[in-house]
């Protein structure tokens, strides 16, 4: 898997390190990260500062000695196998962007990266380098040069041979893999591992998506099957009361006919235009709505409401006015009572009266 190194402050603390400014290391790190590398720090101390700023992560090392430059990779021991490997794979990149190094060091253990240690590695010192840990391999490591074979060593001529000499010289075995070839296939194998393991997480996501778009489907329908419920549910309830109110209907016509009275009772009504309630005693006969101020008729009616044929739409208003029982009448001229019973039963009577006057006309 490709790591992302457009970090800009990258190039810019390498070119500082390698043109002489007194920067001379960087670390680069992943920052709670899968793939973007980015810089998480410079300094002039040299190694020993660079040491001190190191974290228990995966991390990129660079810096100078002298005049020369050294590549530092630490994979710290509770890292993961799988960062492991993406961190073998990903340190060949960085590798490939900082060219100029003479060495590289890979470990997972701090006392490694030492100056003393680098130095040795970069024959800056009297002895032997320092070998790379064997179990932190990061980056591939500089190739490491066959050792030639042993110089040949003269023997002496024998005294009754003086012209003659035997060659001593160090078996090489035929056959074994070079620390190259064994580099190459750890990087083989662990970048099948990001893969097979990346794949493995693109199954997984698609999993993911796909039962959570059936689950939002199953919401969906759901919510559609409670709206359709409710449609159903209210055009149930909306014929049943307009048969109710036919029945009403039909009952308050036979009474005004056999009887000569009309419907009546108490009702509160907002007149159009008007902002007060206003409770009254009404009486429906024939086409007309009679308002008096109490159930006495005293003074005659205080208003009246000529219906017959005049109104066009009676509509349930509850829930719009908050208050319980009470409905809109829409006449043909514009204006818009409002009223409410006291009761339902109350209230769909005084609908009943209203559509029998309305179609006494």
């Amino acid at each position: 898997m490709s790591c992302d190194l457009t970090d800009p402050a990258i190039l810019e603390a390498h070119q500082e390190i390698v043109s002489g400014t007194p920067t001379n290391w960087l670390i680069l790190g992943y920052h709670d990260t899968r793939d973007k590398i980015s810089l998480y720090s410079k300094g002039t101390g040299g190694v020993d500062e660079l040491r001190a700023n190191m974290k228990d992560e995966v991390l990129y090392g660079f810096v100078r000695i002298d005049d020369r430059y050294a590549l530092l990779a630490y994979v710290s021991e509770h890292v993961s196998g799988l960062r492991r490997a993406r961190a073998l794979v990903h340190g060949k990149a960085v590798g490939a962007l900082f060219k100029n190094n003479h060495i590289q060091v890979n470990s997972s253990s701090l006392a490694d990266f030492t100056e003393d240690r680098i130095r040795a590695r970069m024959g800056l010192v009297e002895g032997p380098p320092t070998p790379d840990p064997s179990n932190s391999p990061v980056m591939p490591s500089s190739p490491v040069q066959t050792p030639a074979p042993r110089p040949t060593t003269p023997i002496s001529p024998a005294p009754n041979n003086p012209t003659s000499y035997t060659e001593i010289t160090s078996p090489v075995r035929s056959g074994a893999s070079t620390p190259r070839t064994e580099r190459q296939l750890e990087i083989e194998a662990a970048e099948r591992r990001v893969r097979e393991e990346t794949e493995r997480q693109k199954r997984s996501e698609v999993a993911k998506r796909q039962k959570e778009t059936q689950e939002r489907e199953a919401r969906e329908q759901a919510v559609q099957a409670r709206k359709q419920a409710q449609e159903l549910e209210r055009q149930r309830k909306e014929e049943s009361d307009r048969l109710a109110r036919e029945a009403m209907k039909k009952q308050l016509i036979e009474q005004e006919q056999l009887r000569g009275s009309g419907l009546s009772g108490y009702i509160t009504i907002q007149t159009a235009g008007s902002p007060y309630w206003r409770r009254r005693f009404y009486v429906m006969r024939g086409q007309v709505m009679a308002l008096y101020r109490d159930e006495d008729h005293r003074g005659g009616p205080s208003s009246e409401l000529r219906l017959g044929g005049r109104v066009t739409n009676i509509q349930d208003v509850s829930f719009d006015v908050l208050i319980p029982n009470s409905f809109r009448v829409d006449m043909y001229n514009g204006d818009t009572h409002i009223f409410f019973s006291d009761n339902a039963r109350d209230k769909e009577l005084a609908i009943a009266g209203f559509m029998k006057c309305n179609e006494s006309a």
